[in-house]
């Protein structure tokens, strides 16, 4: 059976629902950080949110660390939430590891509410970039320093303008 359709026009909608599906929305997700405080996704909306899932045994993982502290106290426009990765790890081990690293942002254990709206992540770090509407733009494997969320966070912001001004 062949197609009615132009190879081209056929690649050209193939690239269209590739990219669309790489831009999806966050589901809402529910947590608890480890000082017990209740929060939901959505009240972080107007905000970029940086979820970066990590393990204290992960090297790469506590490398980070500092960067994203800072750049959690560096921006009224953005918060990190930190997802500890590790079922088995005791409470009390868990917050003096937070204290030792001095994290300044909520810490919360993965959950199925958080797997079920972001996904398994496919490595230690992985840090999910989600918008000031609550779309995810991007899922980062690896490292991350403030410097490049700050980058990615300029682009985003920068094609978001320009594309807010195509129809004037």
């Amino acid at each position: 059976m062949t197609s009615k359709f132009h190879p081209l026009f056929q690649l050209l909608i193939f690239f269209s629902l590739f990219s669309l599906s790489s831009m999806v929305s966050a589901v809402d997700f529910q947590f608890t950080d480890t000082e017990g405080e209740a929060h939901q996704l959505s009240q972080y909306k107007g905000k970029w949110v940086v979820v970066n899932f990590w393990a204290t045994w992960c090297p790469p993982c506590r490398k980070e660390i500092p960067d994203l502290s800072d750049f959690h106290l560096e921006h009224d426009d953005a918060v990190v939430i930190g997802v500890n990765y590790e079922p088995g790890l005791k409470d009390e081990r868990l917050k003096k590891f937070i204290a030792l690293y001095l994290v300044s942002y909520p810490i919360t254990r993965v959950n199925e509410s958080i797997i079920k709206a972001l996904g398994e992540p496919r490595g230690l770090p992985t840090s999910i970039l989600i918008d000031p509407r609550g779309d995810v733009v991007k899922t980062i494997t690896g490292m991350v320093s403030d410097r490049s969320l700050n980058k990615l966070i300029a682009k985003f912001e920068a094609q978001s303008v320009s594309e807010s001004t195509k129809g004037d």
